[in-house]
């Protein structure tokens, strides 16, 4: 009966080690340390950093089969191989790279797929967003403003993200630029379900509006701003 309960007992304790250490050897963290090693080996070789980062995906499971061409396109609009471990991090975290990505990829029209892993990042984004969680989603609305920058789809939310924060000045002039993007947009209805769900056109531009006016108004009644 003793021997039982020590047998249960142990089992127990080696399912709870085995679940801590895989928790944390599949952590971004240690992504992102996988990463680095792997960058650091090609680095060394002489190669230069964007070619060293397309060798890094090219190897790792869940990017290898992507197209070459949108692994370039995604590393040169990251422009920073912080940037693109993040986004890797992300991505496998969520299962991105083995769910949406390969059909995203397969689109020819490299615009157009650095549009939808945008918009994903800018769902992620506002979900975090609503969540209150707002660091996190300034670091997710940032990775999508690298991919579609000037976009009133990258700019808006991550204006209002600042906004949250106090940021006034940051968040004004994206305010401002998304703003005037979304005016001359002929297709921004199409987005509207992945920014505002049941608003229409108007009541988005309204909506970003006030949103503007109160950024303005808490910037001027800054200290040492201009009234």
């Amino acid at each position: 009966m003793d021997s039982g309960l020590f047998l249960f007992g142990l089992l127990v304790a080696l399912f709870a080690i085995y679940r801590r250490t895989w928790r944390r050897l599949r952590s971004p963290q240690a992504t992102v340390r996988g990463l680095l090693r792997s960058y650091h080996a090609f680095a060394r070789t002489g190669l230069p950093e964007l070619e060293s980062l397309l060798r890094v995906l090219s190897k790792r499971s869940g990017w290898r089969n992507l197209p070459s061409v949108f692994l370039a396109e995604i590393i040169a609009r990251f422009g920073t191989k912080e940037n693109v471990f993040r986004f890797v991090s992300l991505a496998e975290s969520y299962r991105l790279d083995r769910t949406q990505l390969p059909a995203i990829a397969a689109n020819r029209d490299m615009e157009t797929a650095m549009r939808e892993v945008a918009l994903w990042l800018v769902d992620f984004g506002n979900r975090l967003h609503k969540e209150n969680r707002f660091k996190q989603a300034e670091f997710v609305q940032k990775l999508a403003l690298n991919l579609q920058p000037g976009q009133y789809f990258t700019n808006l939310p991550l204006a209002a993200t600042l906004l949250k924060m106090e940021r006034y000045d940051e968040a004004a002039a994206l305010f401002k630029d998304g703003l005037v993007q979304l005016e001359n947009c002929a297709d921004g209805a199409a987005f509207l379900d992945r920014l505002e769900t049941g608003a229409n056109l108007k009541e988005l531009r309204a909506n970003y509006a006030e949103m503007y006016a109160t950024c303005l108004r808490a910037r001027g009644n800054q200290p040492g701003s201009a009234s």
